[in-house]
């Protein structure tokens, strides 16, 4: 019993390790690639992905929730002839849904990127992005297949070699396509070709990664099919289910998940589309949605993905307090993980907001830094409201209230939406019109989401502390970060100036959130990693 505890416990430790390390190469593997295909290339780069994300919100993103619960259930009734029935359903749904798409993401790249989006450049992007589609949903069908049998390792492994992969054949790919379309562009004179097939180079290595973390997937199947062979003679279950029944439970089960897919993922396809369509006369259109796209989401989603995996490891003991109605116990988790989200995100946006001027230069190299620092400000108060509103849809999620979490992210996109099409077709906002609407959007979904929770739960008390101290532990270290630029900008080189204010920055919020008692020694030893902080704290005799 002993060896089965600490086995459960080494693969949570490599399944956490490997997931952060994954998340921060997705993260960060955008920066070097920018440098290479510049804000255009980017520009490109966005449309082909957002393309590609809205065909396989459609076809594959179902596809792991919905094989990881039925073979799951399947499992737990000792039914293994029917689970392997799942899985043969699922491959053909995958494959063929995969398949097809990706051939319509193909033939389609012309009107897309030349009738849609009104950039015809992205067409070569769309089209190497187009095979993705079926790899993609393989992946997921794969990763959902092992975490039906029991096992997240392979799932993590597998998304580490993806992106580890990915990462090395996105730069190689981006630079060997890039000097190609260098040399069609000299005999068209037409320098874009460059930043255009740079751009279809990093996606083709994305895609090869996405390949590579398949037949990873493929060879670990193959090795374990020898234990799912002698389960399946062992097999309890007293039924076989027709393979008619199987594909109607998987279809019914696959459209919640694609809707909700769809109305959490489609305010990024749905930025593009107005943007596009709704500026296309716009100078710079083009280039400003890659600043966009390039520069400003990579960076804001890093707190945001910081934010999301804390609160992810939160889930389960919220969730469990929950199922038991310990009313005391699930609130007191609720209000963790939006004191979390608070403490986590608002140091971050403030050193984004103040440093924003010598942090760009810092990462990257080519570009308009100006308009990106211009966004990164504005953007800083959608960090905050996305991270809080992300940690309480956890809460909704482990509370099971997913029609909740539908209908509130359906209504603040449908707000979002009509206030975007003001904002860029009347108010002539551009780029920043963009950003405007994501704030927008966050708060909507923030309001939302608390008016449910406040009917399920009753958040009501509490309130000044938890928004008070972080938020005066966060000015405060934001106007030493703002003097501290003042004085400095230009004296140093931006690089030294960035990971000195993230240092001095960091340092006196971590001083003051314990000091003034914005995190409770119970909190940190709940929290992912918080044991950590908590060790520091008392040698620092800070609690």
């Amino acid at each position: 019993m002993n060896d089965q505890k600490r086995r459960t416990r080494g693969n949570g430790g490599l399944v956490a390790i490997c997931i952060a390390v994954s998340g921060l190469i997705a993260g960060l593997k955008r920066i070097p690639l920018t440098n290479r295909i510049g804000d255009d290339g980017n520009a490109f780069w966005g449309i082909a992905y957002d393309t590609y994300l809205l065909f396989f919100l459609i076809c594959g993103y179902s596809v792991q929730t919905v094989a990881a619960s039925m073979i799951s259930s399947r499992r737990a009734r000792g039914q293994y002839r029917n689970a392997r029935r799942v899985w043969l359903i699922l491959l053909i749904l995958a494959a063929g849904g995969g398949l097809i798409a990706g051939l319509l993401m193909f033939f389609l790249s012309g009107w897309i990127s030349g009738g849609l989006f009104k950039t015809l450049p992205a067409q070569t992007a769309i089209q190497f992005m187009a095979p993705g589609l079926l790899f993609s949903s393989l992946l997921g069908l794969y990763r959902g297949y092992f975490q039906g049998m029991g096992s997240d390792v392979p799932t993590a492994l597998s998304r580490f070699v993806e992106e580890l992969a990915g990462l090395f054949f996105m730069l190689h790919m981006a630079s060997r396509l890039g000097d190609y379309g260098k040399q069609v562009g000299a005999l068209l004179r037409d320098p874009g070709y460059e930043q255009a097939f740079g751009a279809a180079g990093g996606l083709l290595g994305g895609v090869i990664g996405e390949a590579i973390a398949v037949v990873f997937l493929f060879i670990l199947f193959v090795m374990l099919q020898v234990s799912f062979r002698r389960k399946e003679k062992r097999d309890a279950g007293k039924g076989t289910e027709s393979y008619g029944r199987i594909t109607r439970i998987a279809v019914n089960a696959s459209f919640p998940v694609m809707l909700t897919g769809l109305t959490v993922h489609g305010c990024f396809i749905l930025d593009q589309i107005l943007y596009l369509v709704l500026m296309p006369k716009a100078a710079g259109n083009v280039t400003n949605w890659g600043i966009y796209t390039g520069k400003y989401r990579i960076l804001s989603s890093l707190p945001v993905a910081l934010v999301t995996a804390v609160c992810s490891a939160l889930v389960p003991s919220l969730s469990a307090a929950h199922s038991a109605r310990n009313m005391g116990r699930t609130r007191e988790r609720a209000y963790l993980l939006i004191r979390t989200s608070l403490i986590l995100s608002l140091p971050l946006a403030i050193y984004f907001a103040t440093m924003a001027d010598a942090l760009l230069p810092a990462l990257f190299s080519v570009g308009d830094m100006k308009v990106a620092a211009s966004l990164l400000r504005r953007g800083s108060i959608a960090i905050v409201l996305q991270c809080v509103a992300v940690a309480l849809s956890c809460i909704l999620q482990a509370m099971d209230k997913k029609r909740n979490l539908l209908f509130n992210a359906v209504g603040a996109l449908i707000l979002h939406a009509v206030l975007l099409y003001f904002l860029l077709s009347v108010g002539g906002q551009g780029i920043l019109g963009v950003v405007n609407g994501v704030i927008v959007l966050y708060a909507a979904c923030l309001i939302f989401h608390l008016l449910s929770l406040r009917r399920l739960i009753s958040l009501r008390a509490g309130w000044g502390r938890m928004l008070g101290t972080p938020a005066i532990c966060a000015g405060v270290s934001g106007l030493v970060l703002f003097f501290m630029a003042m004085l400095l900008k230009g004296k140093i080189a931006d690089n030294i100036l960035s990971v000195l204010g993230f240092v001095v920055g960091g340092g006196l919020y971590f001083v003051l959130i314990l000091a003034l008692h914005g995190i409770t020694e119970r909190d940190l030893k709940a929290i992912p990693g918080g044991g950590v902080i908590l060790s520091v704290a008392r040698l620092l005799r800070l609690m």
